[in-house]
């Protein structure tokens, strides 16, 4: 996996600001998604309850990305790249839509081959949401949404139109037929500080466009968009095809919880990770220990570190942060097994963890499913 840093020019001040919201702000929808996983697994599909229980997950994810924006916007952002399949990103974005209510017809039409990208997922999909967001708020009376991956071969002139590289790309096409857009609206959509007629382009609100064309950008590629008023609007993502699929990281297609017997510590500060993180692991079958701070953590380890399998460690902490455990965690047992668990940023202090040897990450919030399948991939190695 690779690392890319890139650098706003955003003060101090405002970057701290806004990575202390966003830590505590995804900490509270940690805990909430937590605990509607919980539900959401106890009941079936057919239960009354469980289209409540998909909103509530659907709005904290839409709470998480703000979150995420907040913290691209204002402070050093970290992107985490591996070879990724294009068409399984898609087809698992799509899947996750929720068209009640909104009579739209959906229409996929992925290409036949593995269309493998060089990318950090999670910025990806942040991309496709919310152009496919805006795309629905563009039909307020239905309409139709049609999402097409393909590869393309830019030469010369059509790279230089681009200001790319001649090559082989993927293309995502996104295209709507809601109302789009006049000449000046079209125009503007990236600026941050644009605001559109709201009658006449409703989507074009916060900064949703211009986060997505950055992280495109960060990714070697372009945004390319048409649109004419009442004619609907297409967006097409263009990315590097990468040549090999050497260590392709593909989502594990099966979307059950796996089971664990295993004992685990779970760190961290917040009484209401704790509870939800105690529910979540023995309703998966573990064992489990808890601690409210890095020091607790730390003699509990010391006294029981032949019983306990798993350490998931809290970054942001007071008195003892997660990196200051790790190290001296590490230091008891060189062999540890620690999953790292923050509502931040992968900041530089998360980096020295994977570097001095932290099997994993996993950053909140995330349901239960995606839980399950990180603490079996750590206890496995």
């Amino acid at each position: 996996m690779e690392h890319i840093q890139l650098k706003n020019e955003a003060p101090d001040a405002v970057e701290a600001l806004a990575g202390g919201i966003a830590h505590d702000f995804n900490n509270l929808l940690a805990a909430i998604k937590g605990h509607a996983s919980l539900m959401m697994n106890s009941i079936k599909p057919s239960d009354p309850l469980y289209r409540h229980i998909t909103e509530i997950i659907h709005c904290i994810d839409k709470g998480s990305e703000i979150a995420s924006q907040l913290l691209g916007f204002a402070k050093v952002d970290e992107y985490y790249t591996c070879s990724i399949d294009i068409n399984r990103l898609v087809r698992k974005a799509v899947e996750n839509l929720d068209f009640k209510g909104k009579r739209v017809v959906l229409d996929v039409d992925l290409d036949s081959k593995p269309l493998i990208i060089e990318a950090d997922p999670d910025k990806i999909n942040q991309v496709f949401m919310t152009i496919i967001d805006n795309a629905l708020l563009a039909m307020p009376k239905g309409g139709k949404l049609c999402v097409v991956t393909e590869s393309a071969a830019i030469l010369n002139g059509t790279a230089e139109s681009y200001g790319l590289a001649t090559g082989f790309f993927v293309k995502i096409s996104i295209t709507d037929t809601g109302i789009g857009m006049e000449k000046d609206i079209l125009e503007n959509i990236f600026s941050p500080f644009y605001s559109a007629d709201h009658e006449r382009y409703p989507e074009k609100k916060g900064l949703g466009l211009t986060f997505a064309r950055e992280i495109v950008q960060n990714h070697n590629g372009v945004i390319d968009v048409w649109s004419s008023p009442n004619a609907g609007s297409s967006f097409s993502i263009i990315l590097p095809l990468k040549e090999t699929t050497d260590n392709l990281d593909i989502p594990a297609e099966d979307e059950k919880l796996i089971l664990g017997n295993e004992s685990v510590l779970l760190v961290d500060d917040e009484e209401r990770i704790l509870t939800v993180g105690r529910e979540i692991c023995k309703a998966l079958g573990y064992s489990v220990i808890t601690a409210a701070s890095g020091k607790e953590g730390l003699k509990i380890y010391k006294e029981r570190k032949d019983k306990i399998n798993l350490v998931i460690l809290d970054m942001i902490m007071p008195e003892m942060n997660g990196l200051e455990t790790f190290l001296k965690l590490k230091k008891l047992n060189p062999n540890i097994k620690v999953l790292l668990s923050t509502g931040y940023s992968i900041d530089e202090k998360a980096q020295e963890m994977l570097r001095q040897g932290c099997k994993g990450y996993i950053l909140k919030p995330y349901s239960v499913i995606d839980f399950s399948h990180k603490l079996r991939e750590i206890l496995e190695l």
